[in-house]
């Protein structure tokens, strides 16, 4: 993510969030989504889920809140239970312009374990390309190609299912996603299983994600392909779409030698936290790129090398913020702001070890460094 968006964001948020009471700490999300072929076409612009939140309550209560968009999602069902004695409490909600959704019970609710199910109807955006929204490019043959992408940070995450949208609410998520036949969807680990619910669709399950905020999911459902990296210490692809695959190489190249330099100086392998490193050029994508944790989304121009259109200092850049959303996954991912107040240590740590890893690696950055990073 670029720093001056995040500086501008900061002012926003310092002077306009309302920050949620302190006295639910959600431990793991488990998040089903399905989407229609129709908002795969011209013609559709929805999505459907489910959310199943697990969360200790640490201090007696009669009102519950946390986070759904209110112009995004269309809560249908909600139902809180009491894990220890398995008992669902009656309860009522409503959801306010400032995306706060609030649960009261009709009774005190105890210290302890509870489990909050619902179920939604979600809309993408066509416009703004934040929380869920849907993109397109045109092929080779002039065909018009939809997908679907996200963009979590920094408070857009209830744009795509009810959760605690702040930073310091991390959690563990296991998500699957039903999609059309033809489509792969991608989220932030591995898939674990994939099955037909029918002729015409795909079901995705994923791996339980290491426990992190909720800015950091993501997923992607699109007809792209992706290349292998060889020489990684991880499962770890570049996906694109498929006429792009010559302007994959340099990523390639680069990410396993910029990983390995990371994993050097921190004495933390990648791989202790999540088990694959999935990096996907995005034909519409609002920033520069996105470090959600195994699935980084980049603006093609920021992970594409073209050595017929592109020249040395393109091939730089690239190297650079490959160099910097890989940072994140310690300084920021990892280790995470309580607040964005404090964003300048995730963006300040990153943009530090852009310069350092690829100058190790003998990417001749030097002069860029002293051109654009002065301070």
């Amino acid at each position: 993510m670029t720093l001056w968006y995040l500086l501008c964001l900061l002012v926003i948020l310092q002077s306009c969030a309302a920050r949620l009471p302190t006295n639910c700490k959600p431990s793991s999300y488990k998040i089903s989504l399905v989407v229609p072929e129709t908002s795969l076409t011209s013609t559709g612009n929805t999505f459907t889920g489910n959310v199943d939140i697990t969360f200790q309550l640490m201090q007696k209560t009669s009102s519950l809140q946390l986070h759904s968009s209110h112009d995004r999602l269309t809560i249908k069902t909600l139902q809180l239970k009491h894990i220890a004695t398995d008992t669902i409490i009656p309860q009522t909600s409503s959801v306010d312009e400032t995306d706060v959704l609030t649960i009261t019970t009709t009774q005190e609710l105890e210290v302890g374990n509870y489990n909050l199910q619902i179920s939604y109807d979600g809309r993408l955006s066509t416009t703004d390309m934040n929380g869920v929204y849907k993109s397109s490019y045109v092929d080779s043959t002039g065909t018009k190609k939809y997908l679907v992408a996200t963009q979590f940070e920094a408070t857009h995450a209830r744009k795509g299912f009810p959760c605690f949208d702040e930073p310091s609410y991390k959690a563990t998520f296991t998500v699957d996603i039903t999609v059309p036949k033809g489509f792969l969807a991608m989220s932030n680990t591995e898939v674990i299983s994939q099955n037909a619910p029918s002729l015409s669709t795909v079901r995705y399950q994923f791996q339980p994600t290491p426990v992190m905020s909720t800015y950091l999911v993501a997923f992607v459902v699109s007809d792209f392909t992706c290349t292998e990296v060889p020489g990684s210490s991880t499962k770890n692809h570049v996906c694109s779409r498929s006429e792009t695959v010559n302007t994959r190489y340099w990523a390639v190249e680069v990410t396993p030698k910029l990983l390995n330099s990371l994993n050097v100086y921190t004495g933390i392998p990648y791989t202790e936290s999540i088990s694959k490193l999935d990096q996907v050029a995005l034909p519409d994508f609002r920033s520069g790129a996105m470090e959600n944790w195994g699935l980084i989304t980049y603006r093609e121009a920021r992970l594409l090398f073209d050595p017929e259109e592109d020249g040395t200092s393109v091939k730089q850049t690239i190297a650079l913020v490959i160099a910097h959303e890989l940072s994140h996954s310690w300084f920021g991912n990892l280790v995470t702001l309580a607040w964005w107040s404090e964003t300048f240590l995730n963006e300040g740590f990153a943009r530090y070890f852009q310069n350092k890893i690829t100058h190790e690696r003998s990417i001749h950055v030097v002069r860029y460094f002293r051109r654009h990073c002065r301070y």
